[in-house]
Formats: C-alpha cells, structure tokens, sequence
C-alpha cells in the first residue's frame, strides 16, 4: 500500500539550538498534539524522504497531530556537518522549538518519534527534554548505541523492533524494555532493520503505538 501523506504539507526552515538552519516538512493539524520525526544516519541515505519515517509520519497524521520532519544537520538543505549523534540533539530541540512557534503555544502532548539512528537522536532529546510527552522508537541500533539514558525519560515510551534485525539483537531488544522503570508499549515485526516487507504492518504499528499512548495510564 502507498504511502498516504496530508497534501497540506509545506516546506519551513528553523534553527537548531545551536543556531543551525535546518530544513524541514511541516503538516499542521491539531495545536494540541504534535510530533517530531527523525531520520535515519545521515551518513547512510538517511533523510525525512526515507519511507520509515515517512509511514511513521503518515500514522500521527491519521491521529490528527500536527507533525514536523526535518533534515538533520548536513542533510539535504540543513546546515552544518554530521555531528555523531550528541550534536543532532540540538537539531531535535530546535524542531520541538519550532512547533511551539507555529502553533503559537506549547501543545499539550508533544511527541518525538525516531528510525534506526534517529532513534538514538529522539531518545537523548526525549531523555532530556521535559516538554515530550511521548517517545515512540523504531528498530534502535542496540548494537551499535547504549540506550541506557533512555530510563531517565519521564515520557511514555513506545518500541517497535525487527526479529531480524541486523543492527539490534533480541536479547538487547528485551534488556532494554525490561530496564525501563514505567513498562513501554512494544512490538516487534518479522522482518529486517529496514522493514522492507512489511511496510503496512509498520504503519499499524504505529497507530497502535499511538492509541496506546492516548489511553488512559
């Protein structure tokens, strides 16, 4: 199935925390809920082009949140060079900045959501940030990347993973969730780190990901 994405999306630049320019696809819906979306490595192909993000994107959109995807540093029309990770922080700040701005008040619920090394990206900000509400990570790099920061994030947390994942072994997986001090919503698809035959299902996914984090606690 296609890729459906808002046909109202426009094209917006803002700044980093570190007072880059960065390039990103903005889609308003709701003032009350919005969601940032991050890429994959950028020294690999990752962009807000890649389709992960791109059905991510597509399941908050379906959920009414307004939704931000952006360029990390040194992607596409974003400024500046790949900063392994620590530095792409700044670029997630700046977005979650950048909503508030467009949407002329803080939402209520804002939300982070990542793919592979924008998982990484989005957990450190969700981590640190005290504004997101809700983080929603798909196939982490555990093998590659400690996500142990992430049991200092005071949001809900949501994974999905791959059962061959070639990037995140199953024991990594299942230690990460079973560390987390509030247990997260997970699910984790047959298929491989870059869900190339499951798309759809990876949209699903996300919506359950998403309704789950609206229920009630």
């Amino acid at each position: 199935m296609a890729i459906r994405l808002s046909s109202s999306a426009s094209l917006v630049h803002f700044s980093s925390s570190d007072g880059l320019r960065i390039e990103g696809r903005l889609t308003k819906a709701s003032a009350d809920r919005a969601v940032v979306l991050c890429h994959p490595h950028p020294l690999y192909g990752g962009s807000m082009l890649t389709p992960v993000i791109m059905r991510a994107e597509q399941g908050f959109q379906e959920a009414g949140y307004t939704t931000l995807a952006f360029n990390f540093r040194g992607v596409g029309g974003s400024e500046g060079s790949y900063g392994e990770g620590p530095a792409e922080v700044a670029d997630v700040i700046g977005a979650l900045a950048h909503l508030e701005e467009a949407l002329g008040a803080r939402p209520k619920l804002m939300a982070v959501a990542g793919y592979s090394f924008g998982s990484y990206v989005g957990a450190m900000a969700a981590a640190a940030d005290q504004r997101v509400g809700f983080y929603l990570g798909i196939a982490p790099p555990l093998n590659r990347y400690d996500f142990g920061f992430l049991r200092q994030a005071i949001c809900r947390v949501a994974l999905i993973g791959a059962t061959h994942d070639e990037f995140c072994e199953a024991a990594r997986f299942n230690a990460l969730y079973l560390s987390l001090p509030a247990t997260p919503w997970t699910r984790a698809l047959d298929t491989d780190h870059f869900f190339s035959d499951a798309r759809d299902d990876l949209t699903q996914a996300c919506r359950e990901a998403i309704a789950w984090m609206e229920a009630p606690a």
